[in-house]
């Protein structure tokens, strides 16, 4: 049998998860969790900092404990431009694992984006980007590109995190031939089975998820990347704009 204060921190933590407590929300007091429970002060205590340590809450004086914000969805766009300036598609706070790459058929709504035939060979690039202090998936990432890239872009096809920037930053490299514009779509939709795995969540799980795509097209007119993130269940893409 698990001590009580691991007990209340797996408690608590599942409620957070599920989303009885959202970010910004705060924890009871210590005082009452454990007047409520007939425990010691001490005892919630720990629990409260063992949350803490697995980055679902914070806490400081005169403001408790509190849920931690969880890291928005960042745009394709976001993360190539954010490469362009730090070298990193990373946010902080945000890290990136499970790379795969492969030669595949275009499904056809891919072939539609990259102005192919379906069925043509394409190579698919996928990562999970996740809150490195929960380790919860924040989105499920595939980028779908030409097939002729992989010839002279061989890195391209190792599964693994590409050690100078995004993989638009080596097509544009060795193609010489810069993004000269992107259109991009988002739109809501619920869960599918086919989401367990990448977003990490039960087979029969119902929930709202934002998916966020991108056609990423250079200045000879042809399309070298079509994106496509799905956000895990309850995150929110954010946008913030200087006004100066």
């Amino acid at each position: 049998m698990p001590p009580k204060w691991k007990e209340l921190a797996d408690a608590l933590a599942a409620q957070i998860k599920s989303g009885k407590y959202t970010p910004g929300d705060r924890l009871p007091k210590i005082e009452e969790m454990a007047q409520e429970k007939g425990w010691a002060k001490t005892t919630v205590h720990q629990a409260y900092k063992a949350l803490e340590a697995e980055g679902l809450v914070t806490s400081s004086r005169g403001h408790g404990t509190v849920v931690r914000e969880r890291l928005p969805l960042a745009t394709g766009a976001e993360r190539d431009e954010r490469s362009k300036l730090t070298g990193s598609s990373w946010r902080a706070g945000e890290r990136s694992d499970s790379h795969m790459a492969g030669i595949v058929a275009a499904p056809a709504d891919v072939a539609e984006a990259l102005e192919i035939t379906a069925g043509e060979k394409v190579l698919r690039r996928s990562r999970t980007y996740r809150d490195e202090h929960t380790n919860a998936v924040i989105s499920h990432s595939t980028s779908w590109i030409p097939a002729a890239f992989a010839d002279g872009l061989p890195e391209l096809l190792m599964g693994r995190r590409l050690a100078s920037g995004t993989s638009i930053d080596a097509i544009t490299r060795h193609t010489g031939r810069p993004v000269a514009r992107r259109v991009s779509a988002m739109w809501a939709r619920i869960t599918t089975p086919a989401d367990a795995e990448p977003l990490e969540i039960p087979q029969d799980t119902r929930a709202a998820v934002i998916v966020l795509t991108v056609q990423v097209i250079d200045s000879g007119g042809g399309v070298i990347e079509y994106g496509v993130d799905v956000g895990g269940p309850d995150r929110r893409w954010t946008k913030e704009e200087s006004t100066e």
